[in-house]
């Protein structure tokens, strides 16, 4: 599966400097309850579509509760408010999820992260703390329309509809 994120912030390079920290940080409660290991994720993508990679995609990255071990994260540098997610980013994020279903041709979803909940009776949800949820708005459904409108034609599942 392929998870798609936004930072919450304007900047590739603060977003690498936060995930290049070992430890997550204290004020990030609810995360740090459940391990001090920090957030990462195997892609980034800059606000001008310039793709990043973080970490190998066969390496399992902290962004998403529940399907870290069967996911693929890609961060969008941006969030809802001050730094919306742009034309490239949407472009760049497309182009990414087709490089990554050719490569990985088992990837079956691409989901959002605001999306995730609706995963938990799927059995690639795995999180023995059922306490350990997170609610998140990231990138949001606008941005994921628009990605998943140009690679429909890979045929990837979103969340189940509840």
């Amino acid at each position: 599966m392929i998870i798609l994120h936004h930072t919450g912030g304007g900047s590739a390079d603060a977003t690498w400097r936060y995930f290049d920290r070992p430890t997550i940080e204290s004020a990030r409660k609810t995360i740090a309850d459940a391990g001090d290991l920090n957030v990462s994720s195997q892609f980034l993508v800059d606000r001008d579509g310039t793709i990043f990679r973080l970490m190998p995609e066969t390496s399992m990255a902290r962004h998403c509760v529940g399907l870290n071990h069967v996911a693929i994260g890609v961060e969008n540098v941006g969030d809802l408010d001050a730094h919306l997610l742009t034309d490239a980013q949407v472009e760049a994020d497309a182009a990414l999820v087709r490089d990554l279903k050719a490569r990985f041709p088992a990837i079956t979803h691409l989901i959002g992260h605001h999306e995730y909940l609706a995963m938990e009776a799927h059995p690639y949800f795995v999180e023995r703390d059922p306490k350990y949820r997170t609610r998140k708005a990231d990138p949001g459904p606008a941005f994921m329309a628009k990605v998943r409108a140009r690679v429909a034609d890979l045929g990837l599942e979103g969340p189940p509809v509840r």
